[in-house]
């Protein structure tokens, strides 16, 4: 699933991969028109399908903000189970899949535990048009936690770090936590580290 249109293989070096993939008989999908450069926005729109055309995924390896996380966030809109490797919290690259674990996905240890989630559960499908319907969370101010509501205020327009410490009075250390938990719910997006409300 690309995140570009067909026109374009990005990165250069998965030509490779990408020409294998058409001589076996498989097929290279896209959402984008032909000539639809490689974007990273449109990388993490794109994997909402990825994660809707799966039974669950299971994340390895994500940092504190990662496109692997916001994978993980959609999956669990579209109703499919999240699972995550645990990481060492002295190792940076795995921070994400803690954070993970700690809002819900399943700690798993060995493939075997992935294996027995789906034998004990009857596998259902979903449409893709259910799978809009559910990406769109449905926002009630009042019931966020106070930091969310303080910083969601304020994000009428993008705004940086600095900017929203600055607003909110909310000390950077924290903050950076906080605006990764709100955008793994789907409440913020963030585009060359600036931030705004999910359109």
């Amino acid at each position: 699933m690309l995140g570009n249109g067909p026109k374009y293989i990005f990165p250069p070096s998965n030509e490779e991969i990408y020409k294998k993939i058409l001589n076996s008989g498989g097929a290279i999908i896209s959402e984008y028109p032909e000539d639809t450069p490689p974007i990273s926005e449109k990388f993490r729109k794109r994997n909402r399908i990825v994660s809707g055309l799966s039974l669950g995924i299971l994340v390895v390896e994500a940092e504190f903000r990662s496109g692997t996380s916001i994978t993980a966030r959609y999956a669990k809109e579209q109703g499919r189970e999240v699972f995550a490797i645990p990481s060492d919290r002295e190792n940076t690259k795995g921070m994400g899949t803690n954070i993970l674990i700690k809002k819900g996905a399943k700690l798993v240890l060995d493939p075997s535990e992935i294996v027995e989630t789906y034998t004990k559960k009857k596998i259902s499908q979903i449409t893709i048009e259910e799978i809009e319907a559910r990406i769109k969370p449905k926002v009630n101010i009042k019931s966020m936690p106070k930091q969310f509501r303080k910083i969601y205020k304020i994000l009428h327009e993008e705004l940086s770090v600095n900017e929203i410490s600055k607003e909110t009075k909310i000390d950077i250390s924290e903050l950076y936590e906080v605006l990764f938990t709100m955008e793994i719910e789907g409440l913020i997006e963030s585009n060359q580290n600036k931030y705004k409300i999910k359109q």
